[in-house]
């Protein structure tokens, strides 16, 4: 084989890996960003299919919290960005370690986050809906609502026993949609 003609394929064979490998990093973070999409709007969804317990303080609105990527939390502010529930605005906040839990309506721990189990209690017992990756929040046994994520489709699974001890009444419209854990 000539030497040119080596060459030639050398750089077409180096500039075919190199397209495949950006367009193969493309489309994953373009899936990426197709799930933090559908958990963003399942997300605001649960407002309406799930009722909270009776609120100890008025309340002026619904907070959000979340242990995320800012990725994911700019995708739910952007569905809940002028939408009220019951009337009250709907707030999307981070949730850092220094933050309490106190006000937090909804709270969403993105992948395998690391949460102390006692803000995961505090949360449990001050009536805030806990939603997670499946796996990783209900290992500790006190997930509620959990994301199964394969491939492009997000799946839902509901613990019902542990949203009822927390005093949460769920519609039967969501539950005919998911996968029911007990």
């Amino acid at each position: 084989m000539p030497v040119f003609l080596f060459r030639h394929m050398s750089l077409f064979r180096s500039v075919f890996i190199s397209v495949w490998l950006i367009s193969s990093a493309s489309l994953a973070l373009a899936d990426d960003n197709v799930i933090d999409k559908i958990k963003s709007v399942y997300i605001y969804n649960f407002l309406s299919f799930i009722q909270w317990p009776e609120p100890k303080v008025p309340m002026t609105e619904y907070q959000l919290c979340m242990i995320a990527d800012q990725e994911i939390i700019q995708k739910l502010k952007s569905v809940v960005v002028g939408e009220l529930m019951n009337g009250l605005p709907i707030i999307v906040t981070l949730l850092s370690d220094n933050n309490l839990i106190t006000g937090c309506h909804l709270l969403y721990i993105q992948g395998n986050r690391e949460v102390s189990s006692v803000l995961l209690r505090e949360a449990f017992q001050s009536g805030t809906l806990l939603i997670g990756d499946a796996k990783s929040l209900n290992s500790k046994g006190l997930g509620m609502v959990g994301f199964e994520t394969r491939g492009r489709k997000v799946r839902v699974a509901v613990n019902l026993t542990r949203l009822k001890e927390a005093g949460f009444k769920v519609s039967s419209k969501l539950l005919r949609v998911v996968r029911i854990v007990r």
